[in-house]
């Protein structure tokens, strides 16, 4: 992969929004673009992500999900003496993890169907960012997971995932080049 094949992704996604938003992951039935991009690049990544998709406006709207935020404040909410004694108990480390992983995952959800009520100055596109705070518990895949097993409230509008890491495959990445996920709803870039 070269070095600035990232500015051709967030190019490449912001064409799509602008000529195909209603058919982004249409065929897969999710309309999940996820795009991922070097580690290494993150800050300057989301810098170019953020003013090209500012440029958007007022015919787009993109909402961000602040997926660092949303750990923080569930962390917040638990207390994280708490999590940190769960997370070192022996007996329960294990599921103690899978619980913050859900917890978290859960929240992630709740604000992407939030936003998704919220009126919009243009066509909304919701853009998850700062997912490498689920790691390790969690990961994309699940988040993604849970946003299209919700057959109670159907994604609105374009979800673009924001993706530290490396494609390994037409559908595979890598999250945080760490952990091998697969994607078979919706576009990956």
């Amino acid at each position: 992969m070269m070095q600035d094949d990232w500015k051709w992704k967030i190019g490449e996604a912001i064409t799509r929004i602008q000529t195909r938003y209603d058919f982004i992951g249409r065929k897969t039935g999710v309309p999940f673009l996820a795009i991922v991009y070097p580690v290494s690049a993150e800050v300057a990544f989301l810098r170019e992500w953020r003013t090209q998709t500012r440029a958007l406006q007022p015919d787009v709207e993109v909402k961000a999900i602040d997926v660092l935020a949303i750990t923080q404040s569930v962390l917040s909410d638990i207390g994280i003496e708490n999590v940190i004694d769960s997370l070192n108990d022996r007996e329960w480390g294990i599921s103690a993890a899978e619980d913050l992983a859900r917890l978290w995952v859960n929240a992630i959800a709740d604000e992407v169907r939030l936003k998704m009520t919220e009126g919009s100055s243009g066509k909304p596109v919701l853009s998850i960012e700062h997912i490498s705070a689920l790691y390790p518990a969690s990961g994309p895949w699940d988040v993604m997971q849970k946003l299209w097993n919700d057959a109670e409230s159907p994604l609105d509008c374009p979800v673009i995932v924001l993706i530290p890491g490396v494609l390994t495959g037409a559908r595979h990445y890598r999250f945080l080049n760490k952990k091998d996920e697969f994607m078979y709803r919706g576009d990956l870039l």
